[in-house]
């Protein structure tokens, strides 16, 4: 027989505390200046966060897909009467939020004085419903808000925020960060800095400065990068990355030396400065290196001249920008364990990287293969240690995977970025370090969104192009600078189903065919002007192209640029990748919440939590042989009720009503001051 009994809706917790037990947060962002700071640390699949915010009423912070308020998940919080309350939400547009069914985020504490508002609050990294955003290791959307008023209650949507409100873009999930002590006396600095540079009034701006390095009596390793951004000039300055000149020059002549990059007014022998030793991008703060490893100068291997290349974003074309920003690093004389280095990898920047318009998710692959990496470490065979990642693309780019492929099967990511931001490009320290094998192939795969584009958009070094780079940070340091594939374009115009095609000058990069209508037709017009990109099968015809056909690869030795003339195929492997999947019909653990459903859930053999919500679904679900929780309540709104093959708990009430009760809420405190509210929800017992 089965009977019907309410049972816990819980559509807040409430937690009664005084101060908050103090507790060490490895990680803090300013999400407005004097107004509102965000605290937080991972624990296994929970992140634990802590909202400091200069306001007496509610606070708001929610993981959004794409910084605004449509489809973002958020926590809403307040304290009153010296309770600390949060409550989860949804937004399914910009507007106000909705309550979710599931409450998924679980109050610690709070407290609140004249001024200030504290909340500290946990919830899962991934979640289970469709609603949850998940917090994984790329780039978090985080919307943030408050109101000097408390809702009127949990169920009330909160007043508006008004202008108190923003977002930013924040690695939310990365290692607990612990900046060495260095010695100060061993300690030196030194600045790469533009000197007034008056910055065109384009949108794009590469601009080029040549510095000696000063000789030093000992080798150094550099220990520390940050930006020097002049005042005014953060949206200006979209990167900055510093090349090493590992070959013989003539440092006191160019020393000073300044030019647009690329342009004929190079330096002939700058040319041969390829290889990256410093890279920083927009939204990147400081960058210390792990303790046993520093990046070498002064020795009689190490660079003794870098170019310093910054890159202009203008879109408003001013004309009144003069510019001095750079980098300053900090070298010290007690040398570290390793020698640390950065390889460029994926997609060489050029115009043969093509991009099809009218596409929300088109892939391209930029490899460096073992060819390569067998080469470079011919002398370390054991591999290399990476541990840390810089991933680059431009306006297009919405996701960016550095893929690890070892004996035909790809191992973990080195990398990746789901939900990649162009404005917050940090080097990103990894959690382990990751080994690379000479034998070993490296992938960064780069996904575009350009279903607003109505024309192909090529690689190229301005903002309107696109890049796929990834660059790797690892030790020991090896003889390369970049290892990277280009496409080739008559591989490319295949898409058109052309048959005759010739090679001016029997060179794979300039193809043109001679079908009726196509005479002497360069391979650039016919992909810009005369394929149908409109045509979903066209577009699906250039992807396998761009993934199954071959590439040429650059493979640049420390200061040696060598593209090969043969081929590479592409990379094929057996077994890829897939990412740990969240086990959502596991109810354990403290604060577990089973999920809203349309259609019945049934929950078998199942010890439920302390503190666990079941939540109201649109039919009743089934409960068989279940063990309830400490504070559960089981309320019978219908018939008296029956409780068959259930153990109840410690401090469960059962209360039996003929009509509903009033005000439709029960509460149980608990001597820990937990006070859960309820509305109705319906389990089934057989």
């Amino acid at each position: 027989m089965i009977r019907k009994f309410a049972v816990i809706l819980i559509a807040i917790l409430a937690v009664g505390n005084g101060a908050l037990q103090p507790m060490e947060f490895p990680h803090t962002a300013v999400l407005k200046e004097d107004v509102y700071v965000l605290y937080w640390k991972t624990e296994g699949d929970n992140i634990i966060f802590e909202t400091q915010v200069r306001t007496t009423g509610y606070v708001g912070l929610g993981i959004s897909p794409n910084g605004g308020m449509a489809n973002a998940d958020i926590a809403i919080g307040w304290v009153k009467d010296g309770r600390a309350y949060i409550t989860d939400y949804h937004a399914k547009k910009n507007g106000p939020p909705s309550l979710d069914k599931s409450q998924d985020v679980e109050i610690l504490g709070g407290s609140e004085n004249t001024t200030h508002t504290i909340l500290r609050f946990r919830r899962k990294l991934r979640g289970c419903e469709e609603k949850d955003n998940s917090i994984t290791n790329g780039t978090a959307r985080v919307i943030w808000a408050y109101n000097h008023v408390d809702p009127a209650s949990h169920t009330s949507i909160p007043r508006y925020h008004g202008t108190n409100r923003g977002t930013k873009s924040i690695h939310l999930v990365s290692p607990e960060e612990s900046v060495p002590v260095v010695d100060i006396s061993t300690v030196t600095t030194l600045e790469f800095l533009n000197d007034k540079i008056p910055v065109p009034s384009k949108h794009t701006t590469y601009m080029c400065n040549g510095f000696k390095i000063p000789e030093f009596n000992t080798k150094l390793h550099m220990i520390k990068v940050e930006p020097v951004i002049q005042a005014g000039h953060k949206p200006l300055v979209h990167h900055i990355v510093v090349y090493g000149c590992y070959h013989e020059l003539n440092t006191t002549l160019y020393h000073g030396a300044r030019w647009e990059c690329p342009s004929r007014n190079r330096p002939p022998q700058m040319g041969q400065c390829r290889s990256p030793i410093i890279t920083w991008a927009i939204g990147g703060e400081a960058f210390h290196f792990p303790d046993h490893v520093g990046f070498p100068f002064g020795g009689n291997e190490d660079p003794k001249f870098v170019v310093m290349e910054t890159h202009y974003d203008n879109p408003g074309l001013r004309n009144d920008y003069v510019d001095s920003s750079g980098l300053k690093i900090t070298l010290t004389s007690k040398l570290r364990q390793n020698d640390a280095g950065i390889i460029e990898t994926g997609k060489m920047v050029t115009r043969r990287h093509l991009i099809p318009p009218y596409s929300s998710a088109f892939h391209s692959w930029g490899h460096c293969p073992s060819q390569c990496l067998s080469e470079a470490m011919a002398n370390q065979t054991a591999g290399i240690k990476v541990y840390a990642t810089l991933l680059h693309m431009h306006l297009l780019g919405s996701a960016i995977h550095m893929r690890h492929i070892r004996n035909g099967t790809e191992l973990p990511w080195i990398s990746y970025d789901d939900n990649y931001d162009f404005n917050f490009q940090e080097v990103h320290k990894l959690g382990k370090e990751i080994t690379v094998l000479p034998t070993d192939d490296i992938v960064t795969d780069c996904t575009y969104d350009s279903s607003s584009k109505t024309y192909i958009t090529t690689g190229g070094l301005s903002t309107k192009e696109e890049m796929c780079l990834g660059y790797v940070y690892y030790y020991p340091k090896i003889n390369l600078g970049a290892c990277e594939t280009v496409g080739i374009p008559a591989n490319y115009i295949q898409v058109g189903g052309f048959k005759n095609i010739t090679l001016k000058g029997n060179n794979p990069f300039n193809p043109v065919v001679g079908d009726q209508g196509y005479e002497n037709m360069e391979w650039q017009s016919i992909l810009a002007d005369r394929i149908d990109w409109t045509n979903e099968t066209i577009r699906e015809r250039f992807q396998t192209i761009e993934r199954d056909t071959a590439n040429f690869v650059r493979c640049d030795l420390l200061g040696k640029f060598s593209i090969s003339r043969t081929p590479v195929p592409a990379l094929t492997f057996d077994l890829a990748y897939s990412p740990p999947q969240v086990n959502c019909s596991t109810v354990t653990g403290n604060a577990t919440t089973v999920v809203d459903a349309d259609v019945p859930p049934t929950v078998v053999d199942v010890t439920l939590p302390i503190a666990t919500t079941v939540v109201d679904t649109d039919v009743p679900p089934t409960v068989v042989d279940v063990t309830l929780p400490i504070a559960t309540t089981v309320v019978d709104t219908d018939v008296p009720p029956t409780v068959v093959g259930v153990p109840l708990p410690i401090a469960t009430t059962v209360v039996d009503t003929d009509v509903p009760l009033t005000g439709g809420t029960v509460r149980i405190s608990l001597c820990w001051g937990i006070v859960f509210l309820f509305t109705a929800a319906h389990v089934l017992i057989a």
